[in-house]
């Protein structure tokens, strides 16, 4: 552990906590999804979802739920104008942990003949990648004491011998998400060719790694091994100094001098022998090191081959060489079974190779998987499926031209499109009432999202004063200043004229000059350390108080989650008194009930009409199932709303829009997306569009999820009935209805197991999706405070009762260096190093109420002894486990004690008299946080 978080015993000897026993078979632990937008922005905050819904305001066409042509659309379109916006040139990113299932590659893309005169032509991408997920609830806490239930089944091994998850029945629902129109094989070999990246940043590889084909990898830029540069011929290796104390490597510290030194490749570099005083001498070896390399051959960089998995180095394939590997492994270490190009070098620059490198191992993960795709041009099933984590990219934008876009000459691509969807089956609505009854059980930590309920009134700033008392006094900030936010907490101060320099000690200041004058004020932080103007505007008490909120109320529901309202500006964040609990407040913009926007203050706690709730709780979202409208009707509304009439069609038309209209899914969207007051008339798609650009508005048509038919299955009869009312286009549309054909791939994936026989399943927005499970750090990293502490501390003192909380604060004051220390502010824990695989680190599963959220890694201070096992290291840092708040790092500290009858002691040692020494400091550590709770 850090220097600051070293627990020290009387005798002033610094030790550490000792770490639980695991349990033989640890039990399987659940593990919330990660989750990615499909692209990252190219600017503005990358938590909220606004962003991507602006940006989506902006594409051509395919609005969710209803397309440019007033049918149903499952997806959204990212294209040309969306890329102004978002890095759409790095591909796109697959939405959450899940698995590819099934895909198509085109060859080259498909062409449309349009049969006008003269004929004309257009591109379209049938590509696609299709990926389930399962989004899994997590389980309901336990009683304090009571032991783990194991999961309804048994546990499944994974590949690396772990056991994961198994939900109860009913508390998984898989839901999938599709990348359509994606870029043909044409493409990826022209930019791997070319290595063009002006358009879209595809791999060198020219390929993705679930291709089906011939499948091999390439050393490339991933690769960044360096063959060793040989001693010094008759230098000494010192290989009893520390690195901290030489530049020297040794086998501690470099797995190839190491596998040298073992004399596992001497042919590779020289003999090397032992002098009396410990050291290693290398010698010039007779034969076998060249002369190039005594001139000093340039080290290769590539990748390291070994004996064995994770074995010694006994050479290197430079970058650019292709190798292929026995099995199917496309991560982890494999052995080679050719070299397709390239020729081994010695680990150490100028070595002689060895022949064993030829079918040495290798580690998959420094390597590009080249695929030479086989088959194209159809529906591939994967066999097995192939996990992909958020974030990971499944493809390229590809092309999509309309019959607008078509030429009369060979057509070019120049129209890209990338459509994201994401859809369930049946059960979503069971599991989402699963999923409400299980938030309202989940720690207060759980509750990530803001709910500004219709009724809510935003809180007004305070008039301030036109302060002119202050003039030329200094605004210097106040002990008790939040230190962040719109705000700064001042002590006006007169600062006395500063004596000549002459005759004073280099580097000491006059403490006795500043003189406070008055009461703290509140002023902007801009102003806060400078001199006071004329008239300067203060503020006696903190300019936002509840008491301020004012008409007119908010009259639409607004979902915030805390990762989007820290990312904000900071002049829109401020932070209230410390003296009253130093509340967050977030300056939004809403709308009142006639559409109007309103702009005003909101508080985190404490605020009329707004709550925090669990993502669980799927705050905001509503289901319409719409399934009974036929796609003829949707577009015969459509052709009514836009006056697209042709003669005799009105009375029949305005029968069949007054139907739709009066149906659900109408309704909510008239709800979602009309502004009161705007335009007469009922909705059209060109609403949605606008919709999209008003946050309020945005956020209800992306929690809206629809159940309807998916236009990639099901018979062509539906489609085909809209030929009668295509009048004058109908050659048109009966070459469009060939490209929905073409499109379809559903029948041949329905067979999967799990996956939805009937393509009437229900459609969900992909930003609101994300935007309710994204759990984005607030910050980059975590920074804890006493305020945390105690907040935890309440809830440890509620939950578990007085005695443990006084324990945990004491543990915690020892550790933490009272709440100070650096590992605490970014790990919300005390000495808790990390020892073990993750998700647990070591740790016991059961006893974290949320999985860590990653680790830590500081250089452990000088002086660190290694009394209680506590190995001093100052060659490389230590790294220790961070949690997702405070209360789940202390939850963890108070399950361990009850797991022990009370022993809290044992944390920090097995050996009872170090355990006497550990009760003895702590009990003269004043727990002043609990002292302080009735």
């Amino acid at each position: 552990m850090a220097a600051d978080d070293s627990m020290v015993t009387p005798q002033g000897r610094s030790r550490r906590p000792v770490a639980p026993a695991a349990p033989a078979t640890p039990p399987p632990q659940w593990q919330p999804l990660n989750w990615s937008f499909p692209f990252a922005p190219a600017s503005g905050n990358a938590a909220d979802p606004q962003t991507w819904l602006d940006a989506l305001a902006c594409a051509d066409g395919g609005f969710y739920p209803l397309g440019a042509n007033g049918m149903f659309h499952g997806g959204i379109h990212f294209d040309a104008a969306t890329g102004g916006k978002l890095q759409q040139a790095d591909g796109v990113r697959v939405i959450a942990d899940g698995e590819v299932i099934a895909y198509r590659l085109d060859s080259t893309y498909p062409e449309l003949t349009y049969p006008t005169t003269p004929p004309r032509y257009a591109l379209y991408s049938t590509g696609f990648v299709l990926v389930r997920h399962r989004l899994v609830l997590p389980p309901a806490p336990r009683a304090p004491g009571a032991t783990a239930a194991p999961a309804s089944g048994a546990s499944s091994a994974s590949a690396d011998g772990t056991t994961s998850y198994q939900p109860p029945a009913g508390e998984v629902l898989e839901f999938y998400s599709l990348y359509m129109h994606q870029l043909d094989r044409a493409g990826y070999q022209a930019a791997a060719q070319a290595n063009d990246r002006s358009s879209q940043s595809v791999p060198s590889t020219g390929s993705l790694p679930f291709w089906q084909g011939d499948k091999y990898f390439r050393v490339g830029s991933n690769a960044k091994d360096s063959q060793a540069l040989p001693p010094s011929l008759r230098t000494p290796f010192r290989f009893d100094l520390d690195a901290a104390g030489s530049d020297a490597c040794t086998p501690a510290n470099d797995p190839l001098l190491a596998g040298v030194a073992s004399g596992q490749a001497a042919g590779n570099t020289g003999s090397l022998a032992t002098l009396t005083d410990g050291t290693l001498r290398y010698a010039a070896p007779a034969a076998g090191l060249t002369e190039a390399s005594r001139d000093g051959d340039a080290p290769q960089v590539g990748i390291r081959i070994r004996d064995r998995a994770n074995g010694t180095v006994i050479g290197l394939l430079p970058r650019g060489g292709e190798l292929s590997v026995a099995g199917n492994a496309t991560t982890g270490w494999a052995q080679i079974t050719v070299i397709r190009n390239g020729t081994p070098v010695a680990p150490v620059a100028g070595g002689v190779p060895d022949p064993r490198a030829a079918t040495g191992w290798v580690y998959l993960g420094e390597l590009d998987v080249v695929v030479d795709p086989d088959p194209l041009d159809t529906v591939v099933v994967l066999d097995t499926p192939y996990p992909v984590r958020a974030g990971d990219v499944v493809g390229y934008l590809g092309e999509y031209q309309r019959y607008r876009d078509s030429n009369p000459l060979p057509p070019k691509p120049g129209y890209p499109l990338m459509h994201v969807e994401v859809f369930a089956g049946t059960e979503l609505e069971d599991f989402i009432s699963r999923s409400r009854a299980r938030a309202k059980e989940l720690a207060q930590s759980a509750k990530t999202l803001l709910v500004i309920r219709q009724g809510a009134k935003l809180v007004k700033v305070a008039e301030p004063d036109s302060n002119s008392r202050i003039a030329g006094l200094t605004l210097a900030t106040a002990k008790d200043d939040p230190g962040k936010g719109k705000w700064a907490k001042v002590q006006p101060t007169r600062l006395a004229p500063q004596p000549a320099a002459r005759g004073r000690l280099h580097g000491r200041g006059d403490h006795g000059s500043a003189t406070p004058v008055g009461s703290a004020l509140w002023v902007e932080r801009s102003v806060a350390g400078k001199v006071a103007r004329a008239i300067e505007h203060t503020w006696t008490a903190f300019p936002l108080q509840p008491a301020n909120a004012e008409a007119p109320a908010v009259g639409y529901q607004q979902v915030l989650s805390r990762a989007q309202l820290e990312g904000m500006p900071d002049f829109s964040k401020a932070t209230g008194d410390k003296d009253a609990g130093g509340a967050q407040w977030w300056s939004i913009a809403a709308g009142d009930e006639d559409g109007r926007t309103i702009l005003g203050w909101v508080c985190e706690k404490d605020h009329s009409n707004t709550q925090w709730e669990s993502p669980w709780s799927w705050p905001g979202f509503d289901t319409v199932d719409t399934t009974a409208i036929a796609l003829l009707d949707l577009y015969r509304r459509n052709l009514f709303e836009t006056k697209q009439l042709l003669d005799g069609e009105e009375e029949e038309f305005s029968t069949v829009a007054a139907t739709v209209n009066a149906g659900l899914l109408v309704g909510k969207l008239e709800n979602a997306a009309r502004r009161q007051g705007e335009r007469e008339g009922n909705l059209i798609p060109a609403d949605l569009k606008h919709a999209l650009t008003v946050p309020w508005l945005a956020g209800a048509l992306s929690h809206l999820i629809v159940r309807y038919r998916s236009e990639w299955g099901g018979d062509m009869s539906r489609w085909n009935q809209l030929s009668k009312l295509m009048g004058s286009g109908k050659h048109i549309w009966q070459t469009e209805l060939e490209r929905i054909g073409e499109l379809q791939w559903w029948d041949e994936v329905k067979a999967l197991k799990g996956f939805p026989a009937d393509p009437a399943v229900w459609h969900i927005h992909p930003v609101g999706l994300i935007g309710n499970f994204l759990q984005m750090p607030i910050r980059t990293e975590n920074d804890f405070t006493e305020e945390n502490a105690r907040r935890a501390l309440r809830y440890i003192f509620d939950k578990y009762g007085r005695s443990i909380a006084e324990t945990i604060e004491r543990m915690y004051r020892t550790e933490t260096s009272h709440f100070r220390s650096m590992q605490y502010r970014r790990c919300g824990t005390g000495g808790m190093e990390v020892f073990g695989l993750p998700p647990s680190y070591g740790w016991r599963p059961e006893f974290f109420t949320e999985p860590p959220i990653g680790t830590w890694s500081a250089f452990e201070g000088a002086g660190l002894s290694a009394a209680g096992g506590n190995i001093q290291v100052t060659s490389q840092p230590k790294t220790f486990v961070v949690v997702s708040s405070v209360e789940v790092g202390m939850e963890y500290k108070a399950l361990y004690i009850i797991n022990y009858g009370g022993n809290y002691a044992r944390w920090y040692s097995t050996d009872f008299n170090a355990q006497t020494l550990y009760r003895n400091e702590l009990g003269r550590v004043i727990p002043r946080i609990v002292n302080s709770f009735n």
